[in-house]
């Protein structure tokens, strides 16, 4: 007798809500890059990457990495995909902001529908309050260039707290140019120290409104308007409003669904200077799953509802029964492939594995599976 496998309540206990992994860190120049995280000399892009993950990993708010001027980003995930649940918000990004004054971070999604375990297939992002403002533009590259060796800081002595007006010249493909200045408040390098080679850095995304309002036409008092719902760094960390994954848009801006989705991507999305408070910058301190134990209806449009395949139990040990050939895929919680199984149609036992929890997917279907 062949009986069906319920996977579903033993993974609860294996699930964290928290950030699991950091898979990129690539902020652009600003005034905390080489402090949040912090360069030490001879870092690699490795150890920042490593000290990224230290501060945003396993905590609802452990630390914070900052993400410099327009299009810096930082890409992490779960040790499971998010569930998009029906009519609720599925996650929370957490911030440094405060009341009156935000730094809004455009939020992106994308599911691992090759599979491979790394965020490299087509991004979404999260549509906002300033979606549909005919001031926000999607798609914007910006290239920032990096200081010449022995650049002679350009002041202003009626702008005493500006150190140079022309540390970084950026331009941009809406036709906009400037320079990433920098502040007497912080007086480190604001290019990344690990990328000292690089004569540029290039950036692409959703470019917001400017938010910062000059109070005074000195540029010593601003404020910073914090829009309705949609961003990172945006509100407290004490406001209860999260990230829907249905509010999923296209690079046309068109409503795309997505079932669950494995990676979550944030980046700085303005492009301003705020007089002595510098650049806009917005800051991670970690992220949420709202729901960790939800269960998808599908996977990302496929629906699950009759897949070709399924977990049986069968002569005292776990085996997949497929009406037709399968090619299956074992991953482990941090999307490392660990089996790729063409199986016949028919029953199939199951290679030993180890301890754990382990991801089958296959034909747009996936289960978790706990030995």
């Amino acid at each position: 007798m062949i009986t069906p496998l319920l996977i579903l309540s033993p993974c609860v206990a294996l699930l964290s809500p928290y950030i699991a992994n950091v898979y990129e860190y690539s902020p652009a120049p600003g005034q905390f890059v080489n402090l949040s995280p912090e360069y030490e000399e001879g870092d690699t892009y490795a150890d920042i990457l490593a000290k990224a993950s230290e501060e945003l990993c396993g905590d609802r708010n452990p630390g914070i990495v900052s993400l410099g001027s327009f299009g810096g980003f930082v890409v992490f995930g779960f040790d499971h995909p998010v569930v998009n649940v029906e009519g609720e918000d599925d996650f929370k990004v957490y911030g440094n902001a405060i009341a009156s004054s935000s730094e809004p971070g455009v939020v992106s999604v994308s599911a691992d529908t090759n599979g491979n375990g790394l965020p490299d297939d087509e991004w979404y992002d999260l549509a906002g309050s300033e979606h549909s403002s005919s001031a926000t533009l999607r798609g914007v590259e910006i290239t920032y260039s990096r200081p010449e060796p022995g650049h002679t800081p350009v002041t202003d002595p009626d702008r005493p707290f500006i150190t140079d007006a022309e540390y970084s010249r950026w331009t941009a493909s809406d036709g906009t140019s400037g320079y990433v200045m920098t502040v007497d408040r912080h007086t480190q390098p604001y290019w990344p120290l690990w990328l000292q080679e690089a004569a540029s850095l290039t950036f692409r995304g959703t470019l917001l409104p400017p938010n910062g309002i000059d109070r005074n036409g000195k540029g010593t008092l601003y404020d910073f308007k914090v829009y309705d719902w949609g961003y990172a760094d945006n509100k407290p960390n004490t406001d209860p409003e999260g990230f829907n994954i249905g509010n999923a848009v296209d690079m046309e801006g068109n409503p795309v669904h997505l079932d669950q989705v494995d990676f979550i991507r944030v980046h700085t999305g303005t492009n301003q200077q705020c007089g002595w408070l510098g650049e806009t910058s917005t800051e991670v301190c970690g992220a949420e799953d709202l729901h960790p134990d939800a269960q998808p209806s599908g996977v990302n449009g496929i629906a699950a509802e009759a897949p070709g395949w399924r977990l049986c139990r069968h002569a005292g040990s776990v085996a997949v029964e497929c009406d037709h050939p399968v090619t299956l895929r074992i991953y482990s919680p941090d999307g490392t492939l660990r089996h790729s199984l063409d199986l016949p149609q028919g029953m199939s036992p199951l290679p030993a594995l180890p301890s754990g929890l382990h991801i089958l997917c296959a034909e747009g279907h996936a289960e978790r599976l706990v030995r």
